[in-house]
């Protein structure tokens, strides 16, 4: 979805609500007040003609769901579970979106499924969406006849676009099937058929299917009929396309979980007041098909005066029911067309006879898919003049965080927190900042990793009611230092950055250089800061004569997955697990020389005779980048992507630092759009002595050396 829809809305959106505060994977803009409601539910089509279905609890948590307006996106989110309950939504149309799966330019078992669905929101009506997610790849198999074995031997086709191929092999089962994800400017599927004849002579046979189209089956069949030969001798290869539009055999429903929500209050920040000021209170329950259980856990039941700590409004019979209702908690349940809905409700007078403390109460929904949502209400009674609110996780960093709290008496005087590490026998106390009936404090010099608890308290009294935070762990980049180096346990003339003879988490270029005996990537103990070895990339030329491409030396966080033979360019995949912290800069040691330009093209930003430029950058990302070298239409990483949370880069244009002396370097994280609406769960990290060898250009002679690497909070 384009990152220029961004904009602002109201409705009600229910779909299986996720527990308030804390860290989801979803993002919004501002909202207002809502007109309508909507109920959301999303359909995944897995089981295909000729095709394996797929692990549908992997598709609900990688799904992201979508809303927009004519005004354009307003709502993502990640994982179905993790979709509000309550989204307010102002009347108008609206469509929503979902995508599951993952989407790779071609792959022999990633499918990706995509759904869309225009709605209307009404005033004061309720409206029930279902998006169903079918198929979004083309599809591809090969079935040979018996007959080919007769006539061609060891054969592979080829089959993809502009942007990826997949091989089909002889010995490969029929079954099998590849997806591909076409590129917007191409609507066509390449195949090429190569192999031996019987006699050992080459074969190739090569052919275009125009105008694909996803969610289609594309299977092309091998025939030879006896006797017959092709113009230039040889056996005759018959090649026909079968289209088939793929139909869906059984549709899975993926639902959200039943959403539990306060009404007219936060469940997150609980109940707060006065006793005998208490009135009636309500919780709303909504989930899709039946609730099966909606249980109670009371901690404080004998305080609270009820018969028992546990009991089941589902399950329980009218006597028991009675009982419950007399002590102050009683319930509404009601089902309508495919929702169901419950009203819990706690009495005044119960909460009027509670004396002073905090009264946890547990609530389990479970519906009739077995899905389950656990919420916590806190009831606390209390005369103090504040209370805290929740601290939302945009606001909880590594050494820092901002709490926040609520004036609830005009009396109330010098407003603040007090805080210490969890478990720690002393607090220590901070002066808030008011507005309003809100104030706020913002602690430092916190310690990453470590959970926190604090209150709210006044030049009165200390509201005891007592809520907690983490701050985020630090993220210590592995290898930093470049210390580890060992060959390739499958091939001894590769050499990678990591001691094990695996690639663990950094790779470079050296895969592909290393089938015509050049290194681009390898250690260096001749300059470095710290320890026995830096990094060292060389730019240069691979090959033989003019046969051959130039190549940027390289280090990525990620892997080399292949060099692909008919451009001599490398695909990549960019990233690695990363903890969702958020870090404000890298800072290193490097050393870079450039050479003047002897290698460009066309399509490469830079000239013959212009100085080299070398290039480290790092991206905190919702996920991997494909990279594709290639000096007619590279692939390289949009720092600008929807899936960017923070980026930062240094650009050398000249010499720096010595081969005497490495050069310390600082690189900012700039935050991007989605920096504060969601975590970043990958992080890509890429060093080049040739910015621009992703197009086969820059110099045969720069080089980079890089050492002791580190995240700076």
């Amino acid at each position: 979805m384009d990152s220029k829809y961004i904009s602002k809305i109201g409705a009600l959106l229910l779909l299986g609500g996720a527990t308030a505060g804390g860290f989801t994977s979803c993002q919004t803009d501002d909202f207002g007040e809502g007109d309508g409601v909507v109920q959301l539910k999303m359909e995944v089509s897995t089981t295909l003609t000729r095709s394996t279905p797929d692990n549908v609890q992997e598709l609900r948590d990688g799904a992201t769901v979508y809303l927009s307006s004519s005004k354009g996106l307003i709502f993502k989110c990640t994982g179905v579970d993790n979709v509000p309950a309550l989204i307010p939504l102002k009347s108008g149309a609206y469509v929503a979106e979902a995508w599951a799966g993952d989407s790779v330019s071609a792959s022999f078992d990633k499918k990706f499924y995509r759904g869309y669905q225009p709605f209307e929101v009404q005033r004061s009506e309720t409206s029930s969406v279902t998006v169903n997610c079918t198929i979004a790849n083309v599809v591809a198999g090969v079935e040979a006849d018996e007959s080919i074995a007769e006539v061609l031997k060891n054969y592979t086709v080829t089959v993809g676009h502009s942007r990826a191929t997949l091989d089909f092999t002889s010995d490969m089962d029929a079954a099998t099937r590849a997806y591909f994800m076409m590129p917007d400017e191409d609507s066509s599927l390449t195949w090429t058929i190569t192999g031996e004849d019987m006699a050992g002579n080459p074969f190739k046979k090569e052919g275009v299917i125009e105008g694909v189209q996803r969610a289609h089956e594309y299977i092309i069949n091998m025939t030879h009929s006896a006797g017959e030969t092709d113009p230039f001798g040889g056996a005759l290869i018959n090649v026909t396309i079968d289209d088939n539009c793929l139909v869906v055999e059984d549709v899975v429903t993926i639902t959200g979980a039943p959403s539990i929500q306060g009404v007219g209050f936060d469940l997150n920040a609980g109940l707060t007041g006065e006793s005998a000021k208490w009135e009636r209170r309500s919780i709303y329950v909504q989930a899709f098909g039946k609730l099966t259980s909606l249980k109670v856990h009371a901690e404080q039941s004998a305080a609270m005066g009820l018969p028992a700590s546990d009991f089941d409004f589902m399950t329980m019979d009218d006597a028991q029911r009675a009982r419950i209702a007399e002590a102050g908690i009683s319930c509404e349940y009601a089902e309508e067309g495919e929702y169901c809905n419950a009203r819990i409700f706690l009495e005044a007078a119960m909460l009027n006879r509670l004396p002073d403390g905090e009264y946890p109460i547990e609530l389990t929904a479970v519906d009739s898919q077995g899905k389950k949502r656990v919420r916590t209400i806190n009831i606390q009674i209390t005369d103090a003049d504040v209370k805290l609110t929740e601290t939302p996780w945009q606001e909880i960093y590594a050494t820092k965080a901002t709490l926040h709290g609520e004036i609830t008496k005009a009396s109330a005087s010098d407003p603040g927190f007090r805080y210490r590490k969890q478990g720690a026998s002393e607090w220590i106390e901070v002066a808030g900042t008011a507005s309003g009936n809100s104030y706020s404090a913002t602690l430092t010099g916190l310690t990453p990793g470590t959970v926190y608890e604090y209150q709210a308290k006044s030049a009165a009294a200390v509201n005891t009611s007592t809520l907690t935070f983490t701050t985020e762990s630090i993220f210590a980049i592995p290898n930093a230092g470049f210390e580890d180096w060992s060959t390739l346990s499958s091939n001894s003339k590769v050499i990678i950055p990591s001691a094990s003879g695996n690639v663990e988490w950094w790779d470079c270029g050296n895969h592909g250089s290393a089938t015509l005996s050049k290194t681009l990537t390898q250690k260096s103990s001749d300059v470095k800061h710290s320890g026995q070895y830096s990094v060292y990339m060389k730019s240069m030329f691979v090959g033989f004569g003019t046969i051959g491409a130039f190549a940027a030396g390289n280090i990525f966080a990620g892997t080399y997955d292949k060099t692909n033979t008919s451009t001599m360019g490398g695909e990549l995949t960019f990233g690695r697990p990363f903890n969702g912290s958020r870090p404000v800069k890298l800072v290193g040691y490097c050393y870079y020389k450039p050479a003047t330009v002897n290698y460009t093209n066309s399509q490469a930003p830079i000239s013959s005779g212009d100085s080299d430029q070398g290039i480290i950058y790092v991206a905190l990302t919702t996920g991997t980048s494909e990279i594709i070298a290639n000096k007619n239409s590279a692939q390289v990483f949009d720092k600008n992507g929807e899936g960017v949370i923070a980026y930062g880069e240094m650009v050398f244009t000249g010499e720096y630092g010595s081969t005497s002396e490495m050069r310390r370097f600082e690189i900012e994280l700039q935050p991007m759009a989605a920096y504060n609406q969601q975590r970043a769960t990958h992080i890509i990290l890429t060093a080049a002595s040739s910015r621009y060898g992703d197009f086969f250009a820059g110099a045969d002679g720069s080089v980079m050396y890089l050492d002791d690497l580190e995240l700076v909070y």
